[in-house]
């Protein structure tokens, strides 16, 4: 009976340790949307008024803003980019990187455009950081 009363308490914990990147930034909760994807990105709890989230939460605007996307789609794209840029590449990047990509060339483009180009960029030479990849997307 023990044993039920300790994994049920566990539980809770354990499904918040197996969610999937992109789930822990699309999740419903106390902190908004680019607060999370900052932490994911330091890998660790980052105040709402840190001035990378101050930063995150501007670049969420205008990528909203340029794409016509909810906040949850944007966040959900930039997520399966970062991951999708490591997987092939095998060199970090950031859901807030491809939120700034977006953010800064994404106006008047499907946003599946702009971030198909930045993870082209990363892509291309393997190691190239985010400022490379910005300057090379024109």
């Amino acid at each position: 009976m023990r044993s039920l009363f300790l994994l049920s308490c566990l539980l809770p914990v354990l499904a918040i340790a197996a969610a999937t990147p992109l789930e822990l930034v699309t999740a419903e909760g106390s902190e908004s949307i680019p607060q999370r994807m900052v932490s994911l990105a330091a890998k660790q709890d980052v105040a709402a008024s840190d001035p990378r989230v101050v930063r995150a939460s501007s670049q969420m605007a205008k990528a909203m803003k340029a794409t016509g996307e909810t906040e949850q789609a944007v966040a959900a794209a930039c997520t399966r980019a970062a991951r999708f840029i490591f997987d092939s590449t095998k060199s970090p990047a950031t859901s807030v990187e491809v939120l700034d990509a977006l953010a800064e060339k994404g106006a008047g483009k499907p946003m599946s455009e702009t971030i198909g180009r930045y993870v082209e960029a990363r892509r291309n030479a393997a190691g190239m950081t985010h400022a490379e990849a910005m300057a090379a997307l024109k």
